[in-house]
């Protein structure tokens, strides 16, 4: 009995002697802890917000709320791609703190020499794009400036990861980039290569009694293509020593080859001046008179300029389905003798700014 009081005893000792060593140690860790200063606290809740975004950010999933068509047309295999999502939420740092602003982003990816440049940027773009914009948050108070510079390293991130990882297989394997984005009623574009991105709108054409009457869509390109016809590309390829030839229909040809001085990838043509540096527009402001943006591969060109797309969707009385649409116009193009890959994204502005059209993809075999 004796034995088990002194038993006793010795617990209850060794109980106290713990809780006093425990106790120690946390009111030093606190007391150690209080001069921390409020930017130090800043830096903590901005880098838990990031760690949470990274483990809560699902990755995008392409052609979201977005009606496109796509079609081999006379080739044998398709290498044009398309990556889109007109409803992306970033969260971001605003005036009034930790807010959800919604962007459209539509991309579109038209390969060369094989389709591994334009898979591979149009399966990554939006993951790398929203990676972008997560890393910037604390830099959010201008979110136009933000957009465009994440645009600009995304689009110049995936030609390096590309380059490194493809040069020695596929060193001839490129694609272009036409990226455009939508942001509180405005639109920007970034643009490698010769695929095109524009706006179709409503145009005066007469005044009666005083007011404008509407008729006809008008084009606004928002690109300019690569090429040498351009002085500014031209004198960069010579500057690198890239060889220019003149085809029999007094084409000159890059390399012997179609005229695209800029791309991602194409590993090979990078010392002789080919650049991935996207050209940007400035923020565009879309009003009433926009009813369309198109993004399109160059293939749709080969037969339909610009304004005769536009002229297309002007006479198509119902335009309930976009994706109907879009599938008509590469079936028009190819009809007309275009040779390429056919790709095109029609963007209601309408709908598209006020947030929901359906998300329907259509691939089409061209009609014979």
């Amino acid at each position: 009995m004796k034995k088990q009081q002194i038993r006793a005893w010795n617990i209850i000792i060794f109980g106290f002697i713990i809780a006093f060593v425990v106790g120690f140690f946390i009111n030093f860790k606190v007391a150690k802890s209080k001069p921390e200063s409020e930017d130090k606290s800043m830096e903590e809740i901005l880098r838990m917000l990031r760690s949470i975004q990274k483990k809560t950010m699902s990755i995008p999933k392409p052609t979201q709320n977005c009606h496109f068509a796509s079609s081999e047309g006379r080739k044998c295999h398709q290498e044009d791609r398309v990556t889109c999502d007109l409803n992306l939420k970033i969260p971001l740092f605003g005036h009034n703190g930790l807010e959800e602003v919604k962007v459209g982003a539509v991309a579109v990816f038209d390969g060369h020499f094989g389709s591994i440049a334009s898979e591979m940027a149009s399966h990554i773009f939006l993951y790398k794009f929203m990676l972008k914009l997560n890393n910037s948050i604390e830099q959010s108070y201008n979110l136009k400036e933000l957009l465009k510079s994440s645009l600009v390293t995304t689009i110049i991130d995936i030609d390096a990861e590309f380059s490194e990882h493809y040069s020695k297989r596929h060193r001839y394997s490129g694609s272009t980039a036409v990226v455009a984005l939508i942001y509180n009623n405005h639109v920007l574009v970034a643009n490698v290569g010769n695929s095109k991105a524009f706006v179709c709108s409503q145009k005066n054409i007469s005044r009666e009694a005083g007011a404008a009457s509407l008729a006809g869509l008008h084009a606004e390109e928002l690109t300019r293509d690569h090429n040498v016809h351009r002085l500014d590309e031209r004198a960069r390829i010579e500057a690198s020593e890239g060889v220019l030839k003149i085809d029999h229909d007094f084409v000159p040809l890059f390399m012997s080859h179609v005229p695209t001085t800029r791309a991602i990838g194409v590993v090979t043509w990078k010392r002789f001046g080919v650049i991935a540096n996207p050209e940007m527009t400035d923020w565009r402001s879309l009003t009433s008179k926009d009813e369309f943006l198109v993004v399109a591969s160059d293939g749709i060109f080969e037969s339909l300029a610009p304004q005769k797309v536009c002229d297309f969707l002007n006479e198509v009385e119902d335009h309930s389905d976009p994706s109907l649409l879009a599938q008509q116009l590469i079936q028009k193009a190819y009809l007309e003798g275009s040779s390429d890959n056919l790709l095109v994204v029609l963007v209601p502005l309408g709908s598209a700014v006020s947030g929901s059209p359906g998300c329907v993809e259509v691939v089409e075999k061209p009609y014979l």
